[in-house]
């Protein structure tokens, strides 16, 4: 792990993409033979604001830092997630849960509330390094819990009462290029662009 990427300046675009590999094939009748030949991972492009020299040295130096694509580092994307508990830290998983499971109990939430997370709202367990997606808006019952369905299913165990980050979760990623490039034009601000992808442990 060679550190944390910087949360300021803020980006100025990104690309974000969900990667399912899926393997299809036809027949010569037209059915259609599907499966997953791989698993799923987040990947992303970077483009930076404008950056005059101090800010785009200290983020080159970073990404030199990587030395391309050897070392992994977190990153933290700029969204919020739009659940009306995002706030919330003391949200945890209730009971212990398996690789492969797909619907996860949580508890800590905001009693009887709509909504605490919302069908996209990215979320991330203590033990994981992987981030996944809520796939369905959660409603939590009058003692706070809620049952959560996420995609992809998950990589590793959880654990009772693992903590849950509720929103802008880091992820742990390494550059998918070896080469990094930054650009200036005659008023001296920089250009920076990069793609990272998931690293998944």
């Amino acid at each position: 792990m060679s550190g944390s990427f910087p949360t300021s300046p803020k980006f100025r675009t990104l690309d974000f993409n969900n990667k399912r590999p899926v393997l299809m094939d036809h027949t010569l009748s037209g059915k259609r033979s599907v499966r997953q030949i791989g698993a799923q991972y987040f990947q992303f492009t970077v483009q930076m604001p404008p950056l005059d020299q101090d800010d785009a040295m200290d983020i080159f130096a970073f990404l030199q830092k990587q030395k391309g694509g050897f070392e992994n580092f977190t990153i933290q994307l700029p969204t919020q997630n739009r659940g009306a508990d995002k706030s919330n830290s003391s949200v945890v998983v209730n009971g212990a849960h398996s690789a492969g499971d797909a619907t996860i109990t949580i508890d800590g939430f905001s009693a009887s509330t709509s909504g605490v997370l919302k069908a996209g709202d990215l979320i991330k367990f203590a033990g994981h390094s992987k981030v996944y997606m809520v796939q369905a808006d959660v409603d939590s019952d009058g003692t706070g819990a809620a049952t959560v369905l996420i995609e992809p299913n998950l990589v590793a165990t959880l654990a009772d009462n693992e903590a849950v980050t509720m929103n802008q979760p880091s992820f742990t990623v390494y550059l998918t290029s070896d080469e990094i490039l930054y650009s200036t034009d005659p008023s001296n601000f920089y250009s920076i662009q990069f793609e990272v992808r998931e690293v998944i442990t």
